[in-house]
């Protein structure tokens, strides 16, 4: 019982902070990816924005100056 109650409270803790994606968007094929950090050592993580190779993205967080792009193609 502990372990289910632990495991609830765990996934709800990520839903909240906004982990996970929208189930729409589970699955897609990935065209980019934007991960934007709080400063310049690039340690802490403020958002990310994903972009699909439908044309369509998904983003969370706070865009800020400091990224780093990864480019997957289509």
């Amino acid at each position: 019982m502990f372990k289910k109650v632990l495991t609830a409270s765990v996934l709800a803790a990520l839903c909240a902070v906004g982990v996970t994606a929208p189930v729409q968007a589970q699955g897609k094929k990935q065209e980019s990816r934007i991960v934007w950090y709080t400063d310049e050592s690039y340690t802490t993580i403020s958002g990310q924005r994903i972009t699909f190779c439908d044309g369509t993205s998904f983003r969370n967080g706070t865009p800020t100056l400091f990224e780093e792009e990864t480019y997957y193609g289509c």
